[in-house]
């Protein structure tokens, strides 16, 4: 029986997400890992947050710090984030490092650690115990087993008792969504190989599995193990899905993902929020193998696995630090609510996520060390000033987004519109040569989005980009940088611009600027820096 309240949900027909009956979105970032182990890190990154203009901060809850003796808890620092968050208007994403957290338990409490025959580490091929990261020169780090009935038991409690505060001090609702561990499976092998895990291998598939399989679509990775086993009803991970490194990750993401669910279950049933969990990307170039990336973690390859064993999770969402993000996006919005929780600081896929995939939410990770003045805060400033109008979009599907890579030409529909984009700075550097005026070929320079002296610098967007959503059937925002747009009628009838007027962030509303025409309608939005315009189209037979 719960004993909280909560307002947010996640629509299961739109796979927006909903605070009460209204639409909403998340926009802003996570802080770094140990930035919510004291107060007084936890108020200077939350303040930054603001600064960069988002409306959420994701932050983690360490079990380590949270039960630091057996059955003694102390959430001090949760009630904190939670005051810290209320007071600078954000809202807040917990995430729970528990006994997992990218495929090691360095949040695991001591006391866990220390007692290795109670909590049984995991043990890959070399039969050694312990470690994902067997870097040179490096101590290795704790690797605990998922198959571990007291581990589970004891991070599935302390969860409770996390969820259980969430339920007495967030009676506002503060909190969003709350994550359960953190990039979950193992690294280095395909599947744990302790006394546990083998026995495991050798009981019977969960029939839910079997029959998930047997109406997975033909092709997939679940669908394509199980044909070629034989399709048979029942019998051993071996007998259904074969002896490979795929049915191996198969059968890690089953036990990883039960292990997640009863976390799950056990929280949402004191405070029926939105729970998800996150993904280490794989495959990826250069790893085809699991055990390259975490295996049993919810890759693309094991979504419908997670699905099928833990159903109390709302989604599955990807941490995305890959180059070309849109098919990992596709991948993870195509047959589920999507959301972006970790992702590097690039404003283009921030205007993807949300404009082409219809993201719930997106987080760009350090967010504490990210540059107020980068393209992503100035992103942040229209999508938040805009968020009812973007919200209301996505739920009518007539948004969209563009990402232009080289001279390409990128294409979108918005409602009956077909837009196209390509890149303005080339355009408008041809227009003024035609008329005799020659300007220096070199790129916009760009600020680099994250602050001097981060661990890994990130450069600004160099590549055009723009969110398109519809206010009315004649009217476009949109908002971006360095693209020119063109607007062509869905059907037989023909569209010119009627008006394009500046739109201007003034302590976080959206103003009317300047009305443009003439060439100055060339820069519907700025080349070097980050603007917006509404747009009205004159509809013609």
């Amino acid at each position: 029986m719960s004993s909280g309240t909560n307002r947010w949900v996640v629509d299961p027909g739109t796979g927006g997400l909903l605070r009460g009956t209204e639409p909403a979105l998340l926009l802003g970032g996570q802080v770094h890992n140990s930035s919510s182990s004291s107060a007084a890190s936890i108020r200077e990154s939350f303040a930054h947050v603001r600064r960069m203009n988002g409306n959420t901060v994701l932050a983690p809850v360490s079990w380590a710090l949270s039960e630091p003796e057996e059955g003694r808890f102390d959430f001090t620092l949760v009630d904190h984030m939670i005051e810290q968050a209320r007071a600078s208007g954000l809202r807040l994403v917990l995430l729970w490092f528990g006994a997992f957290k990218n495929a090691a338990s360095t949040y695991a409490p001591r006391w866990v650690r220390t007692d290795e025959n109670r909590f049984m580490r995991a043990v890959i091929e070399s039969k050694q115990k312990g470690s994902a990261f067997h870097y040179r020169g490096v101590t290795p780090t704790p690797v605990l087993s998922v198959f571990s009935s007291d581990l589970r038991e004891a991070d599935a409690a302390a969860f409770e008792a996390f969820i259980t505060q969430l339920a007495e001090n967030d009676t506002d609702d503060v909190v969003a969504l709350v994550q359960v561990e953190n990039e979950s499976g193992i690294l280095m092998d395909s599947r744990d190989r302790n006394e546990l895990a083998e026995k495991a291998w050798r009981d019977t598939v969960p029939a839910d599995l079997v029959r998930a399989a047997s109406v997975a679509p033909a092709g997939s990775p679940l669908s394509t193990l199980w044909v070629d086993a034989g399709r048979r009803d029942s019998g051993s991970w071996a007998d259904v899905f074969g002896n490979s490194s795929a049915a191996d990750e198969v059968f890690m993401a089953w036990a990883v993902a039960t292990y997640v669910e009863e976390l799950a279950a056990r929280g949402r049933a004191i405070k029926p929020i939105p729970m998800y969990t996150n993904a280490w990307l794989g495959p990826q170039p250069g790893q085809d193998e699991p055990g390259q990336w975490p295996s049993g973690g919810p890759s693309s390859r094991v979504i419908d696995v997670w699905h099928t064993a833990a159903p109390s999770l709302a989604f599955v969402a990807p941490d995305i630090y890959v180059d070309d993000a849109d098919p990992v996006m596709q991948t993870y919005a195509a047959t589920q609510p999507f959301f972006v929780p970790e992702s590097r600081l690039r404003a283009g896929e921030l205007v993807r996520a949300v404009g082409t995939y219809r993201a719930m939410g997106w987080s760009g990770f350090g967010i504490d060390g990210a540059n107020p003045d980068g393209q992503v805060a100035a992103t942040f400033a229209y999508l938040v000033a805009l968020e009812t109008a973007i919200a209301a979009a996505q739920q009518t599907q007539r948004i969209a987004a563009v990402v232009v890579e080289g001279d390409e030409t990128a294409t979108a529909e918005v409602g009956s519109l077909q837009i196209s984009a390509r890149g303005l700075n080339s355009i408008v550097r041809n227009f003024l040569l035609d008329v005799g005026v020659q300007l220096p070929d070199e790129a916009v320079p760009v600020p680099d989005e994250t602050l001097p002296g981060e661990p890994v610098p990130t450069p600004g967007e160099q590549r055009p980009f723009a969110l398109m959503f519809a206010e009315e059937d004649d009217t476009v925002v949109i908002v971006g940088q360095g693209v020119k747009v063109d607007f062509r009628a869905g059907g037989a009838g023909r569209v010119e611009i009627d008006t394009v007027t500046e739109l201007l962030i003034t302590d976080g509303r959206i103003e009317d600027g300047r009305i443009l025409n003439g060439d100055e309608r060339l820069q519907v939005v700025p080349v070097d820096h980050v603007g917006a315009a509404r747009v009205t189209l004159l509809q013609l037979p």
